[in-house]
């Protein structure tokens, strides 16, 4: 996604700018179809307020909100938040149906980090041997099972090919493939 930042009326530290950054990159996670973002940072000296505005186009729609408050953090986490509740409504629309409550939980969940590592991990994914990985892929039928390993606590993989055996590999040593 292209993000273009603007600071109007005033200036705003390298950190608020990575800050304002970093939230709307991590709208993507809301709705995956975000292309562009255009975020505007005010400050106006009168009544010493610090103004937000974030316009988002999508794949499909733009949207805009905008927040003030005593400082740019607040004013930007405000902003973030509108834009949050308008692209899971947009979702809503397009999938023809409201999120379940627990599709809600897990999009809103927090991603908790790995013990020893730092990849981030979702709190649906089961702690299993590879036994029991093995074991629950065979009476799904799925093809796919990620999971963490309860021995290493590492992010594995287990894979059923076409012939009905069933590899478990550790998550990183597959390579991304580029279509």
């Amino acid at each position: 996604m292209q993000v273009t930042l603007t600071i109007r009326h005033g200036e705003a530290s390298e950190t608020i700018k990575q800050f304002a950054h970093d939230q709307v990159e991590g709208l993507a996670r809301y709705f995956e179809r975000l292309v562009e973002a255009d975020i505007v940072l005010g400050h106006e000296v009168h009544g010493d307020r610090y103004i937000a505005e974030i316009r988002l186009h999508t794949s499909t729609d733009t949207h805009f909100a905008g927040a003030e408050a005593g400082d740019f953090r607040t004013a930007v986490d405000l902003t973030i938040e509108k834009l949050r509740r308008q692209l899971v409504r947009h979702k809503e629309k397009l999938n023809g149906r409201p999120l379940t409550k627990e599709e809600r939980e897990l999009l809103f969940a927090a991603q908790p980090v790995v013990e020893g590592g730092d990849l981030p991990v979702p709190r649906e994914w089961d702690r299993l041997s590879s036994e029991e990985a093995i074991a629950r892929l065979r009476q799904s039928g799925e093809e796919v099972l990620v999971f963490l390993d309860n021995e290493d606590g590492a992010v594995k993989i287990a894979r059923r090919y076409e012939g009905g055996e069933i590899d478990v590999v550790e998550a990183e040593s597959f390579e991304i493939e580029e279509r």
